[in-house]
């Protein structure tokens, strides 16, 4: 193939593969989801502070436990066929992506209800009190609903068009947060507290499905229904399924073990931990979403491309946890009793150690994406794997001595495992030079562990106002660590934006070869390409 066949064939690429191609789109959706992400987690974590509040500690050990539940079903709900489906969505002919939307909203929907079933049968069958029965009877139905309503979000990742998504999300969670303190106000119980969280997935599928019936997204769904491309999806994200399964258990088994082998109330408390350590998890899906089409999109075309945004976004995602981190550590026991009381300030060292881990955890998320975008899925089981091991073989130990505190240091101690796996697989795979910022997060780490050590000094000799010590730490670090950034690889905000969408690799005429396998709609690349 030639260069000027290619630059004919990439010049007449659909606008949905122009964008996913482009780092400016890339950046604007994760600006986008990030701004929404954010703006959610902190109404939600407003609204779990108010339950927490209102709740005896047992009720609020019943609701973490039910909702540490429901979010274990994503290993059934998800299989990670979102991901493997972005390939097809993002490669495939129109035709074919509209029946692959809609064949891939049913099977959505399905294991949202197989999600609800396996639920029920899981309370039923370990006997666990009749307040969590009731409860996740009602709370399950969010994931009915929100299975299907990520399918939705799937078709609109897919053509780099999240601000829909992002503004839904906003919405529902400001509708949930007014639903959530009129319930506290006046029904603060627990059965009635769970029913806002449902009217929040309500919200945003409704939102969605206008959205994607207007074409504001991604392909509209087909009229008809072809389950012939279940199984292939199935098959095809299997190892991603496996892997993305041990890994949701990962990071909710500390959870349950508390509730089988230590109390209903270290359950609350180790809770406390989780939605900060959600925070962190904002900023990661945020810069992972778009990162999952625009990586999948350049690989196996463009590895120095791949490297390059690889790195950045490790760099950016790193760089947003670290702020967090710094803001957070000094001031944590003052944080945690303003938003849920002077009970559960004991829980301010765990809530630490767990922000630690949910930003290794995030790093971590990105090196998979990588990983899946570039055919090596069937490692990520067996990362998955050893990394559960190493949680599993030290939680007991920890949790028999420490409690939630023990439960918190096993979860930091697996996901330095998985993180560090993950790092290898993709450096021995791609062999590529300068692909895992080491020396960067070296220098921005040890940077944000100094500034850390000094704010929390200061808060301790001479106990200022908690905010002032948080967001003068934050400036801090973030000054300094925007110089090592410009310095070690010369990351600014506006050349993480990338060139605008006509300079992309869609409309430059740079030899790039895509041959037929990219239009080959029906297959799903899962091994390396080596001739490229």
């Amino acid at each position: 193939m030639t260069a000027e066949a290619t630059t004919d064939q990439l010049a007449g690429a659909p606008d949905p593969r122009k964008r996913a191609l482009s780092g400016r789109a890339a950046a604007n959706n994760t600006a986008a989801m990030l701004a929404s992400r954010i703006f959610a987690a902190v109404l939600g974590l407003l609204g779990t502070t108010l339950i927490a509040r209102a709740l005896p500690a047992v009720e609020w050990g019943y609701f973490s436990f039910v909702f540490g539940l429901l979010g274990m079903l994503a290993i059934i709900t998800d299989l990670g066929v979102g991901r493997a489906v972005i390939g097809k969505l993002v490669h495939g002919e129109p035709a074919e992506s509209a029946e692959i939307a809609t064949s891939f909203i049913a099977l959505r929907t399905v294991l949202g209800l197989l999600g609800y079933g396996l639920a029920m049968a899981y309370v039923f069958v370990l006997r666990c009190p009749p307040e969590i029965i009731a409860a996740t009877a009602i709370a399950g139905l969010v994931v009915v609903i929100a299975t299907p309503s990520h399918a939705l979000t799937v078709l609109f990742q897919s053509t780099m068009r999240l601000t829909l998504v992002a503004a839904a999300e906003a919405l529902a969670r400001t509708v949930q947060l007014a639903l959530t303190v009129a319930a506290v106000l006046w029904a603060p119980t627990l059965l009635v507290v769970v029913v806002p969280a449902l009217l929040y997935e309500v919200v945003a599928v409704a939102v969605k499905i206008v959205g994607v019936g207007r074409g504001l997204g991604g392909p509209i769904p087909a009229r008809h229904l072809e389950l012939r491309w279940w199984g292939e999806m199935l098959r095809e994200a299997l190892p991603l399924s496996i892997g993305l399964g041990l890994i949701i258990v990962l990071q909710k088994v500390g959870l349950l073990l508390l509730g089988h082998f230590d109390s209903f109330e270290s359950v609350g408390l180790f809770a406390v931990g989780m939605k900060f350590s959600d925070l962190v998890d904002t900023a990661a899906i945020a810069v992972v979403a778009p990162m999952t089409t625009l990586l999948i999109a350049l690989w196996p075309a463009e590895p120095d491309r791949f490297r390059r945004c690889f790195r950045q976004a490790t760099i950016a995602l790193l760089a947003l946890g670290l702020a967090a981190l710094v803001g957070f550590w000094p001031v944590a026991t003052e944080v945690v009793e303003l938003l849920f009381g002077a009970s559960f300030g004991e829980a301010a060292d765990a809530s630490r150690i767990q922000i630690v881990g949910g930003l290794l955890g995030a790093l971590a998320h990105l090196g998979l994406v990588a990983l899946m975008a570039i055919g090596r899925n069937v490692l990520i089981p067996w990362i998955a794997l050893v990394a559960l091991g190493v949680n599993l073989g030290v939680s007991w130990p920890l949790i028999s001595r420490l409690s939630y505190e023990g439960a918190a240091i096993a979860g930091l101690l697996a996901q330095v495992v998985l993180l560090v796996a993950v790092w290898l697989a993709l450096v021995l795979t791609l062999r590529m030079r300068r692909l895992v910022p080491v020396a960067t997060v070296a220098l921005v780490g040890g940077l944000a562990a100094a500034v850390i050590v000094a704010a929390t000094r200061i808060q301790h000799r001479w106990d200022p106002p908690w905010i002032l010590t948080s967001i003068a730490a934050c400036l801090i670090y973030l000054l300094l660590a925007g110089g090592i950034l410009r310095r070690t690889d010369g990351l600014t905000i506006r050349n993480l934006r990338g060139p605008k969408a006509d300079e992309t690799v869609a409309n430059r005429a740079s030899g790039v070869h895509r041959d037929d396998r990219h239009r080959d709609s029906a297959r799903l690349r899962t091994g390396p390409d080596s001739d490229e």
